[in-house]
């Protein structure tokens, strides 16, 4: 079989120009990417991997919480109990009050300038002085305007009506992002567009000015928000173990790291594991599809080259 030929001091086949050599390469490498996707996604597809939770939970016993308070004595070793999370005081987002067992916010800012932006921030960095200078520098990158987080102490699992106490550390509880219905908004000052700055941001009830160095520059700010909460009342399934007190039944961390506390309903993680799954094997198919065309062309572009080097 006659091989490429390539020439001295060039990484690239003789008598084929650069530019179509690259080609080759980017071609046969999306070729190996798309399908070692494609492989990923059907094999997860078919061996269930989507839907390894459900069948762990499913393997566990499950009972209610009426039960798990009703133990006396002898209680099982690892417990599966669906319920909602309940926190006599749950604590509220800063930007909505919204009640939550465990929340977190930062809001965030950067900038973005264009090259009148930056001549402007040349003069101001001028009649600033050194010490202003130096400021600009340190902050030229993104800071926190705002980093919250906070967590209920006391969190109890409930059926509706009665409730069995978490004994757990409830830092280990899930979040889920929702970004909010609060919109940062830019409080800016100056008579015109052209000179306007951006001196603070307002967030909610929250008032958050930006530092002296992001004033003087005069740059476009952009402010990025990252919110994760756990609402009062989510829907979990938890999978711990069961302690009888003198006090009162209540879940604990069982031995064995084998903690579980799951968002959702069972149905509903099983019917969210059987979606994903069906959406690798949609998305599997027309990857390996795509993968097999590119893999053709440059199986065709290597014949060619193999051609042109041995001219």
């Amino acid at each position: 079989m006659p091989r490429m030929k390539y020439s001295w001091f060039v990484d690239r086949p003789r008598n084929v120009p650069r530019q179509d050599y690259e080609r080759y390469q980017l071609i046969s490498f999306g070729a190996a990417g798309l399908g070692v996707l494609a492989l990923g996604l059907l094999v997860g597809s078919i061996s269930g991997l989507t839907l390894s939770t459900s069948r762990e939970l499913a393997e566990i016993d499950g009972i209610t919480v009426e039960e798990a308070l009703a133990y006396a004595e002898n209680p099982p070793d690892l417990v599966k109990i669906e319920g909602f999370l309940m926190a006599e005081n749950p604590v509220t987002m800063p930007d909505d009050a919204q009640p939550v067992i465990r929340g977190q916010l930062q809001v965030t800012a950067r900038q973005s300038g264009s090259s009148d932006d930056e001549a402007d921030e040349s003069n101001a960095d001028n009649s600033a002085g050194n010490a202003s200078t130096a400021e600009t520098t340190d902050s030229a990158g993104q800071i926190t305007l705002l980093d919250w987080e906070e967590t209920t102490e006391s969190v109890s699992l409930s059926d509706g009506d009665l409730q069995i106490p978490l004994a757990f550390d409830s830092t280990t509880l899930p979040l889920v992002e929702d970004l909010g219905d609060v919109e940062p908004e830019q409080i800016r000052e100056g008579d015109s567009s052209r000179t306007s700055r951006t001196v603070a941001v307002q967030y909610g009830d929250e008032l958050l000015p930006l530092p002296q160095a992001y004033v003087v520059q005069r740059k476009t700010v952009i402010v990025d928000v990252e919110r994760s909460v756990l609402p009062q009342g989510a829907s979990v399934v938890v999978v711990a173990g069961l302690e009888v007190t003198p006090e009162g039944n209540q879940l604990v961390d069982p031995l064995g790291d084998r903690l579980q506390v799951n968002l959702g309903t069972e149905a509903e993680i099983q019917e969210q594991g059987q979606q994903t799954r069906t959406l690798f094997f949609i998305l599997g198919i027309p990857a390996a599809i795509a993968s097999g065309l590119l893999a053709r062309s440059a199986l065709a572009m290597r014949r060619m080259f193999v051609r042109l080097s041995n001219e």
